[in-house]
């Protein structure tokens, strides 16, 4: 398709990005719920979960997670299956993980701010979702 672009052997193929940006207060935890939607994916395809995040303060860390599922309390985001949880970011970052709409076809983005104590974090974030032919 017109979409898909190589990249090493695998051929990707972009279903949807998403971006915004939001602020974690001092002490708090933000979170972005993803639900891949109305998207068709071949028997030979897997999706992945691509993520870009800058903050500001740029000098600033964060903890970040993605959880599987639509996880909106605390309970649920404890107990939930997680792609990873808790990775330490200073400045922003980036990265691709498969399974993250293994749930719910949806997943949860966090990141928590808990271990400050008075300054908030600016997170300007892009998100997409990605088939990705898997060739055995």
């Amino acid at each position: 398709s017109s979409l898909a672009s190589s990249q090493g052997d695998n051929h990707e193929r972009k279903l949807w990005t998403k971006s915004s940006s939001l602020v974690v207060g001092a002490g708090m935890v933000g979170h972005e719920f993803f639900e891949l939607g109305q998207v068709h994916i071949e028997p030979y395809e897997t999706v992945i979960l691509r993520w870009k995040f800058d903050l500001t303060p740029g000098d600033l860390d964060i903890y970040f997670s993605v959880l599987k599922g639509i996880c909106q309390d605390k309970k649920t985001q404890r107990v939930a299956d997680a792609c990873f949880r808790q990775r330490h970011v200073k400045g922003g970052g980036g990265g691709d993980v498969s399974g993250a709409f293994a749930k719910q076809n949806a997943c949860t983005l966090m990141w928590s701010n808990q271990m400050s104590w008075v300054r908030p974090r600016t997170i300007k974030w892009t998100v997409d979702a990605v088939a990705i032919e898997w060739r055995d």
